[in-house]
């Protein structure tokens, strides 16, 4: 007997809730307004295309703000933008304003606040556009740089002794967990394996200086590439990689380094 299947009117809603999208934006200073509405108009297109809705929230966070009322990050807006579904962000940095106040007052208390660990940075050259590496296709410029986030120099441990004398000594501290690092190499694994590419993940470092950071990183590294013997790994001191992504960027599919 031909059996009557309910829709449960809850999970409909549900299903359709879920294809609107709550993005913060945030266009920031210098050419970030600029950029930011540009990009609007082609994910706007977007999701015409693929039938779901975005439902944008502006903020004005940055330099103006920042000289007018003395606010880098209000803890009001960032409870907020922990409900987004994801922030779009232009550009930080004022004339006006000493470097580093909003650097670390939005974009690192940003990353800090919301844990966001990992700093994804493809590298692709589209057909038709021009590059100033001579001979190098479309196919030969395609690879992701996996960068840990929130780790590393921009952890902000440091401080002076004896400021402004002759005898001043600054202290900047490259902090490396066990966390911070396994957590972000094993998204590389897991980003290299579903790319599907080369399968191919190379570490950056400089384990020949930064003998302790660095050799966490190559340990951690060891470690979980034995979880996936499917992917190949590699890896390159720092300078030798900025040469290598000139002179022959077809080498890389994914590199993971520190922050």
């Amino acid at each position: 007997m031909p059996r009557t299947i309910k829709q449960d009117k809850s999970d409909l809603s549900g299903q359709i809730a879920a294809r609107t999208y709550r993005v913060a934006v945030i266009p920031g200073d210098g050419t970030g307004p600029e950029v930011l509405a540009e990009g609007r108009k082609v994910l706007e297109a977007l999701a015409r295309r693929e039938n779901f809705r975005l439902d944008w929230r502006a903020y004005d966070l940055g330099g103006e703000r920042y000289l007018k009322t003395g606010e880098t990050l209000p803890d009001a807006v960032l409870k907020e933008l922990r409900g987004v579904n994801a922030i779009y962000l232009g550009a930080i940095g004022h004339p006006g304003v000493k470097p580093g106040i909003l650097e670390q007052g939005i974009l690192l208390k940003l990353r800090f606040e919301l844990d966001q660990y990992i700093n994804l940075r493809p590298v692709k050259l589209y057909p038709g556009v021009w590059t100033p590496l001579r001979d190098k296709t479309p196919e030969q410029i395609d690879f992701v740089v996996v960068r840990e986030n929130t780790e590393g120099l921009y952890a902000g441990v440091g401080g002076f002794l004896r400021k402004g004398t002759p005898g001043e000594v600054a202290l900047q501290t490259s902090v490396n967990t066990r966390h911070g690092v396994e957590r972000c190499i094993r998204f590389a694994f897991e980003f290299t394996r579903k790319r599907g590419k080369a399968r191919k993940l190379t570490l950056c470092g400089k384990t020949n200086v930064l003998t302790y950071a660095h050799d966490l990183w190559q340990r951690v590294f060891t470690d979980v590439a034995a979880e996936y013997p499917d992917i190949q790994t590699g890896y390159t001191h720092v300078d030798a990689c900025c040469m290598w992504m000139v002179k022959n960027p077809e080498w890389f599919d994914v590199i993971v380094t520190d922050n």
